[in-house]
């Protein structure tokens, strides 16, 4: 589920209008209240917007996404917790590793991922045994902009990639051991499907394909599961969030499991006894005046409301002090050459990283 790393905030939107009020020049804006909420609400998911809308990973409105394994040949991953609802907050990724899932090594041994804005669709063969690190590459997309198989249709490159599941296809759990030793990437179709009525489904349940494709109503509701034989597919969200990887996994191999983490979307106001949260109390003071800036903006008065362009610069100017109370900390991303520039060092071959080309660990 997402979850928030700080939701400690004890102060409540009511708290600052009410401080807000003292500006005798917006209090025309804010005493509409209790008849009319829109206006402030509306200054406050701005404000929020505006906050979120800098270029600064706050560490306050970081979330985890939901993690998900490699499966033969697939690139792309629709975001879906265990509890079966879909990632639909997600602003932008920020940092990943992927985790050899099915070692026995304790700790697990582990692998770095770049996140970026936009991978190219691509198939299941890599141009180059090497591999190299990080050992993946990653971005978000909308779950409409995903690539989905179709159930039943003939792995023939026609209209889609192949790898789709048929009557009586076998979809093995790839985490786990047999035997006491680890599982390797079974050869499982893909795990993402869109029915005949348009719902985009992921599959929640390992098991046998039936004889009939499954089939939910068209706009079916997020979540909802339909039975194919022994396989469980949930609906995912159209309108939120999936990931996609490159270079695409081999057919077999190392299981890697994803873990990302990410900006979420600024949170939104309803009612005025929300508190501020996930934004810290030490935040307020900065929220109060960008929300002040706000208020001017709706001002019905021109003379009042032509206040707020140098007031929400000045603002947002102040923003600067909010980012440097959460950058104080040193830096840990940083590049690493692996050979000096005259050419010594191990070479390339001599560092190379285990990946989806190179998915075998030694044992």
């Amino acid at each position: 589920m997402p979850s928030y790393v700080n939701t400690a905030s004890t102060v409540t939107l009511q708290t600052v209008v009410n401080l807000s009020k003292a500006r005798a020049d917006i209090q025309p804006v804010l005493n509409v209240i209790p008849f009319d909420t829109n206006v402030p609400l509306a200054a406050a998911n701005d404000t929020m917007s505006d906050i979120c809308s800098v270029d600064f990973p706050w560490k306050w409105n970081e979330i985890f996404m939901p993690q998900f394994v490699t499966n033969s040949f697939q690139q792309d991953y629709a975001g879906i917790y265990s509890t079966g609802k879909s990632l639909t907050n997600l602003s932008w990724l920020e940092r990943g590793i992927v985790i050899d899932i099915n070692n026995q090594a304790q700790p697990k041994p582990y692998r770095p991922v770049e996140v970026g804005r936009q991978l190219p669709q691509a198939t299941g063969t890599w141009y180059n045994a090497a591999t190299s690190n990080p050992s993946f590459f990653c971005n978000y997309f909308p779950n409409t902009s995903l690539y989905y198989g179709t159930w039943g249709d003939a792995n023939v490159g026609n209209s889609t990639f192949g790898n789709n599941p048929v009557a009586g296809s076998q979809y093995t759990n790839p985490i786990g051991l047999v035997n006491g030793q680890s599982i390797s990437q079974p050869s499982n179709p893909i795990t993402q499907i869109q029915d005949a009525n348009g719902n985009y489904l992921v599959l929640t349940g390992y098991g046998i394909c039936g004889n009939t494709a499954p089939l939910l109503p068209a706009l079916s509701v997020p979540g909802t599961t339909v039975a194919d034989g022994t396989c469980t597919w949930t609906v995912v969200d159209p309108n939120g969030q999936g990931f996609r990887i490159l270079p695409v996994p081999s057919q077999t191999g190392t299981v890697w499991q994803f873990n990302l983490w990410g900006q979420a979307l600024p949170i939104r106001f309803t009612n005025l006894q929300q508190t501020l949260a996930p934004l810290p109390n030490q935040y307020e003071t900065n929220f109060r005046q960008i929300f002040i800036a706000r208020c001017y903006q709706y001002s019905p008065m021109a003379e009042i409301r032509a206040k707020f362009a140098v007031e929400h610069a000045l603002a947002m100017k102040s923003l600067e002090e909010c980012r440097t109370k959460s950058d104080r900390e040193q830096e840990e991303n940083r590049f690493v050459p692996e050979r000096t520039v005259m050419g010594s060092g191990g070479g390339f071959y001599q560092n190379r990283r285990f990946g989806p080309q190179n998915p075998f660990f030694p044992s």
